[in-house]
């Protein structure tokens, strides 16, 4: 065994975010694309929501399976901006444990922690994607 290898975890799983594989796959591109349609086109200029309070919060609603949140196409009437970026976060997840990415036994150690590895995923999409800018069509006129 080389020097360079003994330091190598034959355990250890690479970090998905810094595969952009993963996050140009459906593991992540669905749940961002239902969140670009139904908030950021709507709010582009959203500001970021707590990172802690977030997570936390879609840590908990994970845990509590709750199905508003789960749901294949929920009733987003009345949503807030939280409910958006949570739902994100719990697709992403949910979605990435029946994958194997993380296994039920990492998100009992870690929720916290992944659920705001997993903001961070939503923040860095946020930050490389454009937002759509709406011209108006009867822009005003200034006349002399």
């Amino acid at each position: 065994m080389t020097p360079a290898n003994s330091f190598k975890n034959p355990n250890h799983k690479p970090k998905p975010f810094c595969n952009s594989r993963w996050l140009n796959s459906v593991y992540v591109r669905g749940s961002w694309h239902e969140f670009l349609r139904d908030f950021l086109a709507r709010n582009p200029l959203a500001p970021e929501l707590d990172k802690t309070k977030t997570a936390q919060r879609a840590k908990e609603l994970i845990n509590a399976r709750k199905p508003e949140f789960l749901m294949y196409h929920p009733n987003k009437e009345g949503w807030t901006a939280e409910d958006h970026h949570i739902r994100f976060i719990v697709t992403v997840v949910t979605d990435n444990v029946l994958k194997g990415l993380w296994s039920e036994s990492d998100w009992k150690k870690r929720g916290l922690e992944i659920a705001k590895a997993v903001y961070e995923v939503l923040a860095f999409l946020r930050a490389t994607t454009l937002p759509t800018v709406v011209v108006d069509a009867h822009p005003p006129r200034y006349e002399a």
